[in-house]
Formats: structure tokens, C-alpha cells, sequence
């Protein structure tokens, strides 16, 4: 008995082939189970830095922001304020970081075997969302510490908003695997953008509102610096949680609407260079 397995591209129209995705789901859940042993084989503390990676920039933050600068956190703990903000912004980055070196990173395993271009991404994406969700298991010990144990207990209440926290996981996954197909591609022809990448990532953190409340951005800026998605699911992370942002239905809108352009712009383009990236690598 003979089997014939024929391997086409994709229509162009076809931005995301479900059906073969859903073929390769063993392989998508062995790739997340990869990005897990390889990132903590051969470390000291291994899981533990799943809880260190929002921690120490939060503790930094605090005493360089909050202590000596006296960055004001809308009366929030100072703290809870910026693990808020790192938990969020650190998925994002994640994802981002993860999905533009797709390409590049596994151009071996492409050279060797066939399988959908997409499946790394995802995998990644599906990697970075468990560790977000362990990551809020930090957050919420630090809010009952700062609710019931702290000497002075902060006015915090949980209110109905957190029901809004799923949808703005989505959001930072759609936003952190939009941005990074875009990388993704560029980078694959132009190799040097690999450089520049981790440069823009780090000076479009300070533009985001990860160390600052968007209040606290005069007026005449505070619509430039609405203009960066990210800024909105910073604010609205932060309000569902801790009910302190600057959010309006017209800066979701407009973040939610621009998000979804750039996935569908980035998975166009990365389905069109992943057809030929690795005949010119």
C-alpha cells in the first residue's frame, strides 16, 4: 500500500490554514514542551525564574522609579504597580521577541523537515501564555500581601472589571505575534534588523506606560502617546486589576482595531517569506 502526501503552498489569500495546524498539534505541543526544557536546562533556579523575570525588573523599578525618582503610581502600591505593569508588558515582549526570531532561529529544523511556519510562532505563543498565567499567581499573593497583610493594608477591591482580564491577554497575544511576524520577515532578509530589534523593544517599553501612569503624561502628549497600542493594554491591564488606568472606549477601539490589522498584515507577509526564505538564507 502506497501513500502519496502532496505538498502545496497556500492559496495567498489564505492568511492561516487551520485545518493543517490542527494536523500538527502533537508537534505544536512537543515544540512548547521544547521551549520549556531548553530554557530552564542547566539553570541554578530553574522554575523559579518563571516568578523572576517580572520580580526583579519590578524591584529595580521600585527603588530607581518609585524611590528616587518618586514616579507617582495613582495611589497604588508602588510594587503592585510595576509587577502589574511588567507582568503584562513582559508577555508581550515575550511573544514578540519569541516570534521574530521564528524564522531565523529554526531555519535548521525547516531546512530538514516540512511542517507549517506558523507552528513555531504559536507554540511560542502558547509557551508565553502559560508563563503568564503563573506569573499572576505572583500578582495575586503580592495584592492579598498588600490588601490583609501589610502593616498599612492598601484600598483594594476586586471589582468586575477583572472579567475583562481575558480579553486582554488575547489583545497582548495578538499585538506580540502581529509585531513580531512583521520582524519576523524583515529580519530574514535583512539580518542586521536582528540588532535593531532588541533596541526598539526596549526604547518602546519607555513609551508605553510601564513606568508611568498615562495621567501622568501632560495633556497636549497624552494623544501621541495613545498612538502606541501598547499603551492602552498597559492602562487597561491595570484597571481591570487594580482599578487605577487611563482607558475610554475610543483608545480600545482604536488599539484593538490596529492590533488586528497588523496580524493580518504580518501573517500576509510571513506567509509570503516563509515560502522562500530558506531556498536564500
Amino acid at each position: 500500500m502506497t501513500i502519496e502526501v502532496r505538498i502545496r503552498p497556500n492559496s495567498s489569500l489564505t492568511l492561516v490554514d487551520f485545518p493543517e495546524l490542527w494536523h500538527h498539534r502533537d508537534l505544536i505541543s512537543i515544540l512548547v514542551w521544547r521551549d520549556f526544557s531548553v530554557r530552564y536546562k542547566q539553570t541554578i533556579l530553574g522554575p523559579i525564574w518563571f516568578l523572576l523575570q517580572p520580580l526583579l525588573p519590578t524591584v529595580v523599578f521600585t527603588i530607581v522609579f518609585g524611590g528616587i525618582a518618586k514616579m507617582p503610581t495613582a495611589g497604588i502600591p508602588t510594587v503592585l504597580f510595576f509587577l502589574c505593569n511588567q507582568i503584562i508588558w513582559g508577555f508581550f515582549a515575550a511573544s514578540y521577541t519569541s516570534t521574530a526570531g521564528s524564522l531565523l532561529g529554526n531555519l535548521t529544523l525547516f531546512t530538514k523537515v516540512y511542517l507549517p511556519r506558523l507552528v513555531i510562532p504559536l507554540a511560542s505563543l502558547i509557551s508565553n501564555a502559560i508563563t503568564i498565567l503563573v506569573q499572576l499567581g505572583l500578582f495575586v499573593a503580592a495584592w492579598l500581601w498588600f490588601r490583609y497583610g501589610a502593616a498599612e493594608p492598601a484600598a483594594l477591591q476586586l471589582t468586575p472589571r477583572i472579567l475583562w482580564l481575558p480579553l486582554l491577554l488575547a489583545l497582548a497575544a495578538t499585538q506580540g505575534l502581529g509585531f513580531g511576524l512583521w520582524m519576523a520577515s524583515l529580519t530574514a532578509k535583512y539580518r542586521d534588523l536582528q540588532q535593531l530589534s532588541a533596541i526598539i523593544l526596549q526604547l518602546w517599553m519607555y513609551a508605553s506606560a510601564v513606568i508611568f501612569p498615562l495621567s501622568h503624561v501632560p495633556e497636549k502628549y497624552r494623544e501621541l502617546a495613545s498612538l502606541n497600542p501598547i499603551t492602552f493594554l498597559i492602562e487597561a491591564f491595570r484597571y481591570s486589576l487594580l482599578g487605577v488606568g487611563t482607558v475610554s472606549l475610543r483608545t480600545g477601539i482604536y488599539s484593538v482595531g490596529l492590533s488586528l490589522l497588523v496580524l493580518l498584515g504580518g501573517l500576509y507577509v510571513f506567509n509570503r517569506t516563509a515560502r522562500t526564505f530558506v531556498d536564500i538564507a
